[in-house]
C-alpha cells in the first residue's frame, strides 16, 4: 500500500471521526447528551467531547495538509 491510499484512508476515518465528536459536542449544547460529565453550570466548551472535536479537526487538517504535500 503506498502513501496516498495510506493518507485517503486516514482522511476518511479522520473525517468520520471529525463528524461524529462534533456531533456529540452539538448534543451538549442542546442538552440532550446522557454520557459526558458536564454538570449544568458548567460551560460546555470545557467538556471532553469540546476538547475531542477540536483535536479530530486538527488531526483532520494535518492530514489534509499532508495528502497536499503529495
Amino acid at each position: 500500500m503506498d502513501l496516498e491510499i495510506t493518507l485517503k484512508i486516514l482522511i476518511l476515518v479522520l473525517v468520520i471521526g471529525t463528524i461524529y465528536a462534533w456531533y456529540q459536542f452539538y448534543q451538549i449544547l442542546v442538552k440532550r447528551c446522557d454520557t459526558c460529565s458536564v454538570g449544568l453550570m458548567k460551560s460546555p466548551f470545557k467538556s471532553k467531547c469540546f476538547v475531542g472535536a477540536l483535536f479530530f479537526t486538527a488531526a483532520l487538517a494535518l492530514a489534509i495538509y499532508a495528502f497536499s504535500l503529495i
